[in-house]
């Protein structure tokens, strides 16, 4: 690559600084589609490198691209771009990956998120040196160099993961974060019918068998529910499609309604005696910590403390005055292993935008 001269201003700014980055911004989402990201934009011997891979030359980097595109059909979404030095842009983003069907039958999906340091070379105004991170693991770099195993152990812990999600609609969201242990998530809007629990702080077993009533009764909120859903408990009699998951609240139980009601006035309403609302949980960004088994109070408190301290220990805040919820995927037939459970913390301030560079990842991607 050339080298910069006396000419090359001493730092990226103004006019050309905002038409670089929204070049660079357009650019990348073509990743990985037929159109493909420009290679002018590339130093030839452009130097790239994550956790798993390392290339020397604009033609390895590309490669990689196309090797990603071709098996794992992956998706990219940026969420940020920002200057983070003279010559230097980084950005935030999410990855995601579907292994093929052969053979991987349970069907893995991957997850990454992290960030992209580019330095840019001055006198050609191309990136010279890409350097990725995963916000899953501590110590960055080509895991050879690294000498690290994290991003391998990543990397096997997602494909290897047999909880299963049923082929069923499910609330929309967006992986924000994914750290090893929880994510970060921001969820669209979407419709519920709800109804009581037993008691205010009553168990949160929902498909599981929360079936009896605290106040003496025999009241049944799952069946309820499914009764409102399926045509019974509802005044037109209509049928909807059963969804996944089933959130239990303290006090209350809700099922996910299909998106194509966007409105609670499209729903009917209940029979009379039937205690149904339909309701509209505004989106937002969540916390969840994934846990499969029997999803009893015991483990899903448990669930809700781990939770609880890794967002105190990562410096985010809950969201004063909302409770904690548990989203169970799986019907009761699901080998306890296989089953799918989520335990969610709303979060107040976290701006999707935000760029949360690794702490002295500038450093060693200058190096």
């Amino acid at each position: 690559a050339a080298s910069s001269t006396s000419s090359s201003p001493a730092r990226l700014e103004g006019e050309a600084l905002e038409a670089y980055m929204a070049r660079m911004a357009e650019d990348l989402t073509h990743l990985f589609d037929e159109q493909g990201i420009d290679r002018d934009l590339y130093e030839s011997d452009v130097s790239f490198e994550d956790p798993l891979t390392k290339y020397d030359n604009i033609d390895g980097y590309l490669f990689n691209i196309g090797m990603l595109k071709n098996v794992f059909t992956p998706t990219y979404t940026m969420h940020a771009i920002e200057q983070t030095g003279d010559w230097e842009l980084s950005t935030r983003w999410t990855m995601e990956m579907n292994l093929p069907e052969f053979p991987f039958v349970w069907r893995p999906k991957l997850t990454f998120t992290g960030t992209s340091v580019m330095g840019i070379n001055p006198a050609t105004m191309k990136v010279r040196t890409h350097f990725d991170t995963w916000d899953a693991i501590d110590t960055q770099g080509f895991f050879l160099k690294s000498r690290s195993p994290e991003g391998v152990r990543e990397v096997f812990q997602q494909i290897f993961d047999f909880t299963k999600q049923p082929d069923l609609e499910t609330p929309r969201y967006q992986v924000l974060r994914r750290y090893a242990a929880y994510e970060v998530r921001e969820y669209l809007p979407f419709l519920v019918a709800e109804t009581r629990t037993a008691a205010e702080g009553a168990s949160r077993a929902a498909a599981g068998g929360m079936t009896g009533g605290g106040d003496g009764s025999n009241f049944n909120p799952f069946g309820t529910l499914a009764g409102y859903i399926f045509g019974q408990g509802n005044q037109t009699g209509e049928t909807m499609q059963m969804t996944t998951p089933v959130f239990t609240s303290p006090g209350k139980m809700q099922f996910v309604l299909p998106s194509k009601y966007t409105d609670p006035s499209q729903l009917p309403p209940p029979k009379d005696g039937v205690p149904v609302k339909v309701t509209r949980v505004q989106g937002g960004v969540y916390a969840a910590l994934r846990f499969s088994g029997i999803a009893t109070d015991a483990a899903a408190s448990d669930a809700e403390a781990r939770l609880l301290d890794l967002i105190k220990r990562d410096g985010l805040t809950r969201e004063t005055g909302t409770a904690s919820s548990l989203a169970q995927y799986n019907d009761p037939a699901t080998p306890p292993p296989q089953r799918r459970n989520d335990v969610l913390v709303r979060l107040e301030g976290f701006g999707r935008s935000r760029l949360d560079l690794p702490e002295g990842i500038q450093s060693l991607a200058r190096s």
